[in-house]
């Protein structure tokens, strides 16, 4: 059936799933993995995609290689050989802009094996390091330290979700796949030539923190927690702003609420309170206040700061100590402030990706929560231990799938029988294992396998390709703006069938592997770029001046390197 504008009926049935989960994606008012379950049922239910081959993208090869190369970085993260590699960086090379040279490059090429995200969380500290050597504002390095996470993992097929992504639509249209390092001369230039750019990116970054005198500076800032006041305590007939005054912190609200008017801070009040990390011990040695939950679990134990990266399980969820008390010993008992606003108990504040926790715990205990939580350690000591017999065996599975694959053993076999051989071995946990898979990243992976299928049977892809005319810069443009606005797997969704369209689809859907995987112009853009926000006192600007450069530097050594190829 065919209706105005020459689009048929199923045309713009596609179209309009595509605005709707498009307009979900920006508004972020759902999960990414829920969009992508309702993109899969939409699309069924219209009959535009068979259930079959719908529930097929389920097994297919992007999905098994992607979560097992997350048990394997999983790992090879626990390990501690990045930290080990860190560490050694740091020790044995004095010259500092060198030693910024070598961490840039060992981020970029080690995030062709390893999550971008964990890779910038573990080197934060080192950066830290860098900055009081240069004695320079830790604001110049943060922006540089994301982008050479991101810019590196595109050299290898498993290096992102979105060249296996790419992967599978190719398999999907010619029945093969392609090889494991397909863009390892496009990758190993972006790499090459991005370096020096990440320099100068470094010299044109704002300075808007203090100078970093020792590792221990590095801080989130204000932590939020509550206290409650009793009629013993000395705060009692102080006014709200004696006390933050003479006691260095900032009173952000009084519960209950028919009391946040009184004049005077009186017994029964719950206090929430903005404070720096250090000084929460004095605040336990006042007789009368009550730091909670920490009277209430008599608990011993240091405190913990930890980032909360997309992907981890507490992400939409609130703050709920007696539950974690119950199940791990650990108490969370602030937050990060992100100068957000208060309306009541910081149990029911809804914990965000890029959010601060602070924990107390001892070390076990503390180390259990952020690996079944997939937190981060935030500072200079992590809760992993160096462990060689782990380390090894997480990158002889790795280098063995990746060597079977390139022999032409199955791929998806390949790095299943690693994941298993990491299980026996011992190395990956077994009662753990489910919870090193990044699950709503592989539903909202099946959700847009499934609408790029639609977007190529219903003949769209055909029309994008006449809009663009076959250019290859505004395919990049566009796939890119697609990646930084709204996501970077519905741009590969979109613009990869697209690119089969082209004359030599392999060259085109290259252009879309590397202008999907260009996440650069916005903090919200990838994972990695949130995680440095708040610790560079970042604006919006920065990202997109410094993204321009290195989005522009990909396009042209992209374009050059596959064209002359």
């Amino acid at each position: 059936m065919h209706i105005t504008f020459g689009l048929t009926f199923t045309q713009y049935y596609v179209i309009s799933i595509l605005i709707l989960s498009t307009i979900l994606l920006l508004l972020r008012v759902i999960r990414h993995d829920i969009v992508g379950l309702l993109t899969i049922v939409l699309l069924t239910i219209g009959g535009v995609v068979p259930v079959n081959n719908a529930l097929s993208f389920f097994g297919s090869t992007a999905i098994i290689v992607l979560a097992s190369i997350m048990v394997i970085s999983k790992v090879l993260e626990e390990s501690g050989f990045i930290d080990r590699l860190a560490d050694d960086s740091t020790r044995y090379l004095k010259n500092s802009i060198i030693l910024i040279l070598v961490i840039l490059t060992i981020v970029s090429f080690t995030s062709g094996f390893v999550s971008d995200v964990a890779l910038t969380a573990i080197f934060i500290p080192y950066m830290y390091v860098v900055s009081r050597n240069l004695k320079k504002r830790i604001s110049k390095f943060m922006i540089p330290l994301s982008y050479a996470a991101i810019v590196g993992g595109r050299y290898t097929i498993f290096g992102t979700s979105t060249n296996l992504f790419i992967d599978q639509l190719w398999f999907e249209k010619f029945n093969e796949y392609l090889s494991v390092f397909q863009f390892i001369k496009v990758g190993i230039a972006i790499i090459a030539v991005s370096i020096p750019t990440l320099l100068l990116i470094y010299l044109i970054m704002p300075s808007r923190e203090n100078i970093v005198t020792s590792i221990e500076d590095l801080k989130v800032g204000g932590y939020i927690i509550e206290a409650e006041v009793d009629d013993q305590c000395e705060w009692v007939g102080k006014t709200r702003s004696y006390i933050e005054k003479n006691y260095n912190v900032k009173i952000r609200a009084i519960l209950p609420r028919r009391m946040a008017r009184r004049r005077v801070i009186t017994s029964g009040m719950t206090l929430v309170l903005e404070v720096p990390v250090e000084k929460i011990p004095s605040l336990t040695s006042i007789g009368g206040l009550k730091i909670t939950p920490i009277e209430e679990s008599k608990q011993t134990g240091e405190l913990t700061e930890v980032l909360v990266p997309n992907g981890s399980r507490l992400i939409g969820s609130n703050i709920s100590s007696e539950y974690v008390m119950s199940r791990y010993g650990v108490s969370v008992i602030g937050i990060s402030s992100s100068g957000r606003r208060i309306y009541g108990r910081i149990s029911h504040m809804t914990i965000k990706p890029g959010d601060a926790l602070l924990l107390m715990g001892n070390e076990d205990s503390v180390s259990r929560f952020m690996s079944d939580y997939g937190l981060l350690p935030l500072g200079a000591k992590g809760a992993r231990i160096f462990n060689v017999r782990k380390g090894m065996a997480a990158l002889v599975a790795l280098i063995a799938a990746t060597v079977l694959s390139l022999i032409g053993f199955n791929t998806a076999l390949s790095f299943m029988l690693a994941t298993v051989a990491l299980i026996i071995s011992g190395a990956a946990n077994y009662r753990r294992i489910y919870q090193y898979i990044e699950w709503p990243i592989l539903v909202f992976m099946v959700g847009y396998l499934s609408l790029g299928y639609a977007i190529e049977s219903s003949g769209l892809s055909s029309l994008i390709f006449n809009l663009i005319r076959g250019n290859p810069v505004a395919l990049f443009l566009l796939t890119s703006l697609l990646a930084n606005f709204i996501n970077n797997m519905a741009a590969a969704a979109i613009m990869g069938p697209v690119a089969l369209s082209f004359r030599n689809p392999l060259e085109a859907l290259t252009i879309v592997a590397m202008a999907s995987s260009s996440t650069f112009l916005t903090p919200y853009s990838h994972p990695a770029n949130l995680l440095v926000y708040n610790i560079g006192s970042y604006k919006v600007k920065d990202y997109l001046i410094a993204g321009s450069i290195m989005l522009a530097v990909v396009m042209i050594v992209s374009l050059i390197i596959i064209k002359a190829a």
